[in-house]
């Protein structure tokens, strides 16, 4: 007897990390059907799933759950940083939407079998007595100074919770390393681009930095299989600071000087020239580097590039952009209603379909079209 096809409900759809994976989800014929969900339209062609405008944080996604019997949600949309948004949004996105997503997933007749977190390695910290090599079970920096990190170690918390009163769903945590997507770079790849790169004076911290593509990568795997659990994500060959910038020809200087290194961050910010959360201050300093001998042994996961490869790569690719002009986001204009009324015909505690739908505001169409993946 052949076995059920997935429905999938990914989250965060307008960033990269949703969108990728949506492209690799839906080439996938053990999938019937994949959802995207986010506030803004998304960057990238989502091929042939469907787009939907939704807040994670309002009450109609446990409806949605249900309506289209979504058994496998992959919540991309968690935020690790604060270049673009404050931390009181974070909190709100991070938190409070991570609560109502479970909310949504839990309860009787929920179909959601398996739930995919993505997280960051952030939640260990970074200081000079973290060992190399960090399993997943090392303690989780909960008591950081930093805001968006103890966010993150918060909806970890949260998700193990739920795990212990939900035992038939799998959740698995995804606690990835530093990420390079020459499309979407984030601060710390934003940094790394810089023409000349200003160091901390005396410090020559270890990196790992992944591909963009390994990192899909493993989503795509966490879908699939593999027991329920914490999982590092990361490349291997973690490579000093000094020797990766040599390797890659980049110019770098120690410029930031060791004491005052906030105040020395607030400039380069105030000015423009890179972004420097108190975390990733904290990670040019120590560093971190992630055991990921549980992924490869129960997910299959490997990196296709080391660190060194990764980067160059990346190096590379934002060279090609610069010169590249910037493509506009696909356009998605059709109303949710029709997509309620298409798959909940009946209705729910006494609620009609037009009740439901008025909760949402005028989301987007769905994308049928498909284009290659950027």
């Amino acid at each position: 007897m052949p076995s059920k096809k997935r429905r999938i409900l990914v989250t965060g759809v307008a960033r990269w990390w949703g969108a990728l994976v949506v492209q690799r989800l839906v080439e996938d014929p053990d999938v019937a059907e994949v959802i995207g969900i986010d506030i803004r339209e998304p960057r990238y062609d989502l091929g042939r799933a469907d787009y939907l405008k939704l807040d994670i944080r309002h009450s109609l996604i446990g409806k949605l759950v249900r309506s289209v019997g979504i058994d496998t949600v992959v919540h991309a949309l968690t935020r690790v940083d604060s270049f673009d948004m404050d931390p009181r949004r974070a909190h709100e996105v991070n938190v409070i939407g991570t609560l109502n997503l479970l909310a949504g997933c839990a309860g009787a007749g929920s179909p959601v079998t398996r739930f995919i977190l993505k997280s960051s390695s952030h939640v260990y910290g970074s200081r000079p007595d973290l060992p190399t090599g960090i399993r997943e079970d090392h303690r989780l920096d909960s008591n950081s100074r930093h805001q968006f990190v103890r966010d993150i170690v918060e909806v970890e918390s949260y998700v193990n919770d739920f795990a212990a009163r939900n035992a038939a769903i799998d959740i698995l945590v995804l606690r990835f390393g530093n990420s390079l997507n020459p499309d979407e770079p984030q601060p710390l790849a934003r940094y790394l681009d810089l023409e000349v790169v200003p160091t901390i004076a005396g410090y020559d911290p270890t990196f790992q930095l992944t591909h963009r593509d390994d990192c899909v990568e493993a989503m795509r795997l966490a879908v699939k299989r593999g027991p329920a659990g914490a999982y590092n994500i990361a490349a291997s060959g973690a490579e000093p600071l000094s020797k990766l910038l040599d390797d890659a020809g980049k110019l770098h200087a120690p410029l930031i000087p060791p004491f005052g290194v906030d105040l020395a961050a607030f400039a380069l910010r105030k000015a423009g020239i890179a972004s420097l959360s108190p975390q990733l201050i904290d990670l040019l300093r120590w560093g971190r580097v992630l055991s990921t001998a549980k992924a490869s042994r129960l997910l299959g996961f490997r990196a296709a590039r080391d660190t060194k490869a990764a980067f160059e790569e990346y190096i590379s690719q934002r060279r090609v952009l610069r010169y590249t002009p910037d493509n506009q986001g696909y356009q998605y204009e059709k109303e949710l209603e029709d997509f309620i009324h298409s798959r909940a015909p009946g209705s729910e505690n006494g609620e009609s379909d037009e009740e439901l739908v008025e909760e949402a505001k005028a989301p987007p169409r769905h994308h049928q079209s498909r284009a290659p993946r950027r």
